[in-house]
């Protein structure tokens, strides 16, 4: 390693953030699941949900994305898909998860976001 170069770090906030992303596209494909009547829509759902998240974030919000948003509105998209995951899960009948991702997902985000601006 040479002097002078920073290493990226890899700590407790960022080990709970692809927690947190991996419980929302698992979130996601449950609440599509159980959102629907018969396999066929059920299995469309449990794809569509996740994928479009996952399309989001790796356009919008991932890192390497050659089209990230600025750290504001990055802020916002990850915000509501969190929020949007929380609210898919109490639609079928599970609330208290919903509130519990948003609310664990909304935090790490923030405490990353202000970190990462401080910087």
């Amino acid at each position: 390693m040479s002097e002078g170069v920073l290493q990226p770090r890899v700590g407790f906030w960022e080990v709970l953030a692809v927690g947190c992303e991996l419980v929302m596209l698992g979130s996601l494909a449950a609440a599509g699941w159980a959102g629907a009547d018969g396999v066929l829509p059920r299995l469309a759902l449990a794809v569509a949900l996740p994928g479009t998240a996952v399309a989001v974030w790796a356009v919008w919000t991932a890192r390497t994305s050659p089209r990230r948003l600025a750290a504001r509105w990055r802020l916002l998209t990850e915000v509501a898909l969190f929020a949007l995951t929380g609210a898919a899960l109490a639609a079928v009948g599970h609330p208290w998860w919903g509130l519990g991702v948003v609310v664990i997902s909304v935090a790490d985000t923030t405490v990353l976001a202000v970190r990462d601006r401080t910087r």
